[in-house]
């Protein structure tokens, strides 16, 4: 037993660039009466990580170390995902998720912080900005979910009809199987663990969280043009970057565009180095 202990503990100690997070300090917020699971990390400048649709706070393992050197850093469970609470009445709309991120850093004691976001993490972040509760110092998006309402007729109804068909399958019998879909084509260089694993957390969300995550995700109120001068860093992957070019220039004047070729719509798993020192480079 103490030879596999001692080849486990070799075998994480060669992996390039296995600097996972240690179990930070785990504390519980209240929002519109459903607890909200964080944890913290190191000390500094506050930085708060926000994940995506179907995800949790550990799917930033391997940022958190090296943003922990220099920042306090913050990664939540959304409302609806990982050990957050799960309420099946409650409405999961952008606000929603916004309001949680509001009473994490509330309870954090934090008077400003970065925000950091991946895939839905964007919207939620454009909603706290939107909502100006909490000051932002900076904010950045990792291939950052954007569902905005082109003026282009013929790219709105495009869109539209997307939304219709992703909401009706969120509401079938089938639904995990239109997550699993979904996430088929936006997975194309994560290596055949992490594709296992992310396509497990998706079939394991709740359908009403699923469903009404969707039915509110392109509200008007979340997309109707906004313009916020915060520094902004935008990664995206060169297969999502339609469009985000002109949508930023649109909302955040101040932003940095980096499209990258080696990575899919998850550049924290695929190139975690890259990822932490643009972030780390950003946020100083």
């Amino acid at each position: 037993m103490r030879a596999v202990l001692r080849l486990l503990l070799l075998i994480v100690l060669l992996v390039p660039g296995a600097a996972w997070a240690k179990d930070g300090e785990s504390r519980y917020a209240g929002a519109d009466g459903v607890l909200v699971h964080y944890k913290s990390w190191g000390q500094g400048s506050p930085v708060i990580l926000v994940h995506g649709f179907t995800l949790n706070q550990s799917y930033w393992q391997a940022q958190i170390p090296a943003l922990a050197k220099t920042h306090r850093v913050i990664a939540l469970d959304l409302p609806g995902h990982g050990d957050s609470g799960k309420p099946r009445d409650a409405a999961y709309t952008m606000d929603f998720y916004a309001r949680a991120v509001e009473a994490v850093a509330q309870d954090a004691g934090l008077s400003h912080t970065a925000l950091v976001g991946h895939s839905m993490g964007l919207p939620v972040i454009h909603t706290v900005l939107r909502r100006d509760k909490l000051k932002v110092d900076r904010v950045a998006f990792l291939d950052g979910a954007i569902m905005h309402h082109p003026s282009n007729p013929a790219l709105r109804a495009q869109n539209d009809a997307w939304m219709k068909s992703m909401v009706e399958g969120m509401k079938s019998p089938g639904y995990q199987l239109v997550i699993e879909q979904m996430f088929q084509g936006v997975t194309t260089k994560v290596s055949a663990a992490q594709k296992k694993q992310l396509l497990a957390q998706g079939r394991a969300i709740d359908q009403h969280v699923a469903v009404s995550t969707f039915e509110n995700f392109d509200s008007p109120d979340v997309w109707a043009p906004a313009k916020f001068k915060v520094p902004a860093l935008a990664i995206y992957a060169a297969m999502s970057q339609a469009g985000v070019k002109d949508w930023l220039a649109d909302n955040y004047p101040k932003a940095r565009l980096q499209v990258w070729d080696d990575v899919d719509h998850f550049p924290q798993l695929v190139q975690p180095e890259r990822v932490n020192k643009a972030l780390i480079g950003f946020l100083k």
